[in-house]
């Protein structure tokens, strides 16, 4: 064998040996980072879900649930604090895009700065911040490879807790806001009515399905729910519930809608690991 021969294997074997090497790093350089990803993910949620019951209370609120001001207050130093504890974990990790925590905090202080004089007003800004959240979750879990992730499992997850079951919750938020300030206002208007069947039947389209992420007994506690207020809305009795039972109701639904997301992302984070 000439030394020429044994030069060229050396490098070949070098090469492949860095080839090797280069993969594996980037395999767990890209768990690690989606790993990250998940955990901010949570927090992003965890800001959606008190803006949306935010929403709801202050849609009571405008509508004469004076005993509301207190639980607003509360939940707006909360909401501030996560964002605060989001700013943090996005330095702490020295993103370049980040989440984007600066302009989402912003948006969500001139909400609650401005005076907004109806329970309409209130609806729509907290539906726009809520959505601009919403989308952030999914660019997160692009950013971070999980929507592109070559699992067609850690995909498939991504897709139903970063997207359709967050959208579902909104979806339900929607019901519990509306639904409270008809109770509120003790009237059901005719455009609330067509808001709130247009909403329910894409509530309805989306638990399809679902049954592989959540139990019978969860799933017909939503649907139990979804029926009462189907009811309320055809029969135009919905004005004359207690408010503060149907707020409990919708919050019981959506915790439990928000706990399925929470195990679905740590399924999620052992499949990206493993």
């Amino acid at each position: 064998m000439t030394l020429t021969l044994v030069i060229s294997i050396v490098i070949i074997i070098g090469l492949s040996v860095l080839a090797l090497l280069t993969t594996l790093w980037s395999k767990k350089a890209a768990k690690a980072r989606a790993s990250i990803g998940l955990e901010g993910l949570k927090q992003l949620i965890g800001i959606i879900k008190l803006i949306q019951q935010h929403r709801g209370l202050h849609s009571a609120f405008l509508n004469g649930k004076a005993d509301y001001k207190a639980k607003l207050s509360s939940l707006e130093t909360d909401i501030q604090h996560r964002f605060t504890v989001l700013q943090q974990f996005e330095e702490t990790h020295s993103y370049k895009q980040g989440f984007g925590t600066k302009a989402l905090q912003l948006r969500w202080q001139r909400l609650i700065q401005t005076h907004l004089q109806s329970s309409n007003e209130s609806f729509r800004a907290h539906s726009g911040a809520i959505s601009r959240l919403l989308d952030t979750l999914w660019d997160v879990a692009d950013k971070f490879g999980l929507t592109t992730h070559p699992d067609e499992k850690i995909r498939e997850l991504a897709a139903q807790f970063v997207r359709n079951i967050p959208e579902l919750t909104e979806s339900i938020g929607q019901i519990r806001a509306l639904s409270v300030q008809a109770a509120s206002h003790h009237e059901l208007s005719a455009d609330k009515k067509l808001q709130l069947l247009y909403t329910l039947s894409r509530i309805e389209s989306r638990l399809v399905g679902l049954d592989q992420y959540y139990s019978e007994k969860s799933l017909k506690h939503i649907a139990s729910f979804i029926g009462v207020i189907r009811q309320g809305t055809e029969n135009q009795s919905l004005g004359d519930q207690d408010p503060d039972t149907l707020f409990k109701e919708a919050t019981s639904v959506i915790d439990q809608l928000y706990e399925g997301v929470l195990k679905g992302f740590s399924t999620l984070h052992e499949k990206v690991l493993s």
